[in-house]
């Protein structure tokens, strides 16, 4: 006797194996990416405070480099005060800020900073001054740059201090010491 197979016994054992299959697929996935989930969860606790430490210093130390590059941007200011009035040429006290920026300062902030005029073009003479001195006295040949700014400089010019201070001189008293009624009342 012959036996046949029905066609829909041959579909149900297909649809069998083929679920078979995808659910044994399934379940390693899903386990697989249940184990990742475990030990990922896992080694994020072992270094809890690291991963979020770390971004906020960064965020507490970037204002620090704003603050450094911005004092260094006014101590190596020049202002109009240090350039002759007539001919925008640097003083004997703007020579001497320039020379300090190129010898004393470190290398990194090796930068000279114009203030801005109203008229563009005593800047540019007095960038042109500054370029050429720093030039003129450079040693190693690196000349500083040299920027425009928008910073006031705060300051007076070095004649005026000088005055104010050798008026003063002028102005002490002489020392004496006290008379001896004086040292007597005292006691």
């Amino acid at each position: 006797m012959r036996r046949t197979i029905a066609p829909a016994k041959v579909t149900l054992t297909i649809a069998t194996l083929v679920i078979a299959t995808w659910a044994s697929t399934a379940s390693a996935v899903f386990l697989d990416s249940t184990c990742h989930y475990i030990k990922t969860g896992f080694h994020r606790n072992v270094v809890w405070p690291w991963p979020y430490i770390c971004p906020d210093r960064a965020a507490v130390r970037g204002p620090f480099a704003v603050m450094v590059r911005n004092g260094w941007r006014r101590q190596n200011l020049l202002g109009s005060y240090l350039f002759n009035p007539t001919t925008n040429q640097l003083t004997t006290a703007g020579e001497l800020e320039v020379r300090w920026i190129m010898t004393q300062a470190p290398p990194a902030y090796r930068q000279v900073f114009i203030e801005r005029s109203i008229d563009p073009s005593v800047t540019a003479a007095r960038i042109a001054a500054t370029r050429d001195y720093a030039q003129r006295i450079s040693l190693d040949g690196q000349v500083p740059q040299v920027f425009e700014t928008d910073l006031m400089a705060e300051g007076r010019p070095a004649n005026v201090v000088d005055m104010t201070n050798v008026k003063f001189l002028e102005n002490m008293p002489t020392p004496v010491l006290p008379t001896a009624a004086a040292s007597e009342l005292d006691q």
